[in-house]
């Protein structure tokens, strides 16, 4: 199939929307914590409650991806959609810890159904000069819900029964993308067949063949790296604000996430106009040097940091998004795209769990400084890339 030449169409735009669905669905649990505690689970257990739809997800990004192709992508996402479902409405009942963890767990393939099913799709209705335009609109829908969703959680729950009854109706918000991913089955066609019209399915020697490139490796690893920046400040800054006495910890993230918002929405088609690898290096750059005056600069400052954390987390993810798309074959795109999403996950857990470490041994210090070599060291690794090119 010829690659399309149209962006903002039905397919592209369909496919965004099930995104925000999806990351909506996920954020819902925001709370999580506090119910676990409202229930009586132990401090010490409640992180691997959270934790378990995360590290579920990480690994069926890593083992199971490569087998989910465009023309099996739609029923993987229905099913994914119906374990959500499910899994927002069994918190009603359940509340043991086994229980949730299980839960939790079945909630993770869900969630890696849907969103790994929604990425196969995504690669083959984007034209080969529009990436890093088309990740940025993408990544768009999804920091809305994480914009949306909490105040939305926040209105809702003191007007039902409880929190659990909202985590049932996140669940049920998901029924629309059925229609949607009905409409996109008729619409989409694989774009790999083989000889008997069957798709072509990537093997373990497909994924061996795919990573023997050495700059696709990096920018994976990249893709790690900037998760695991982004992830520990997210949950990191309030612990650091509250230590110095900055009060109003959501005006760092509501300027993050605006300038976030409002780089990918207006960059547009200049994420496709500049060496990819030199935006990603921009964006470790500003990330690596944030941590660096967060560290030294008075915490009144926090929310001018915010907007230039904001410049370079706006652009590191679809820099690192396109790139991929760039360096990798046709066929193995949507099994390449799959793996920076296990770079997401990887990225996502390892943020916390290493920079809360740091805090634990070494203080704040100890953590902005390994992620000023994080940031500062992925940039000198993101140039390297754009030399080799």
């Amino acid at each position: 199939m010829s690659s399309p030449r149209k962006l903002l169409g039905f397919e592209f735009a369909s496919l965004c929307l099930v995104a925000f669905l999806a990351i909506a669905n996920g954020t819902a649990y925001y709370d999580l914590f506090g119910h676990l505690a409202s229930l009586g689970v132990p401090a010490e257990l409640r992180g691997l409650v959270v934790g378990a739809y995360p590290l579920v997800a990480m690994v069926l990004y890593l083992l199971a991806s490569p087998f989910l192709t465009a023309r099996r992508a739609p029923g993987a996402m229905l099913a994914g959609i119906a374990i959500l479902v499910a899994g927002g409405v069994s918190f009603l009942v359940v509340r043991s810890f086994w229980g949730l963890f299980l839960l939790r767990a079945a909630c993770g393939a869900g969630g890696f159904l849907l969103g790994s099913g929604a990425m196969a799709l995504l690669v083959t209705v984007i034209p080969p000069d529009r990436s890093g335009e088309a990740f940025g609109i993408y990544s768009v829908a999804i920091l809305a819900a994480y914009g949306v969703v909490p105040a939305a959680m926040d209105a809702a729950v003191p007007r039902l029964m409880g929190v659990t009854q909202a985590y049932a109706l996140a669940g049920l918000a998901l029924l629309p993308a059925v229609g949607l991913v009905f409409a996109l089955r008729r619409r989409i066609r694989p774009p790999t067949v083989g000889a008997d019209g069957e798709p072509h399915l990537p093997s373990f020697r497909d994924v061996r063949e795919t990573l023997g490139s050495a700059r696709l490796r990096l920018v994976l690893a990249l893709g790690v790296a900037y998760f695991a920046n982004w992830s520990s400040l997210y949950y990191l800054f309030k612990g650091f604000a509250t230590e110095r006495g900055l009060g109003n910890v959501g005006a760092f993230f509501s300027v993050l996430t605006a300038v976030m918002i409002g780089i990918r929405l207006l960059g547009g088609r200049l994420f496709d106009r500049f060496d990819k690898a030199r935006l990603a290096a921009f964006s470790f750059g500003m990330i690596g040097l944030g941590h660096l005056a967060l560290a030294t600069l008075p915490i009144g400052a926090a929310p001018l940091l915010g907007a230039f954390f904001g410049l370079g987390l706006g652009a590191g993810y679809p820099a690192l998004n396109g790139l991929v798309f760039e360096l990798s074959e046709p066929r193995f795109r949507p099994l390449n795209a799959n793996l920076m999403m296990f770079a997401v996950q990887l990225g996502s857990f390892l943020g916390p769990a290493v920079g809360g470490a740091l805090v634990a041994r070494a203080g704040y210090p100890g953590y902005f400084g390994g992620s000023i070599v994080l940031g500062l060291g992925s940039a000198a690794a993101a140039w390297t890339v754009r030399a080799r090119r």
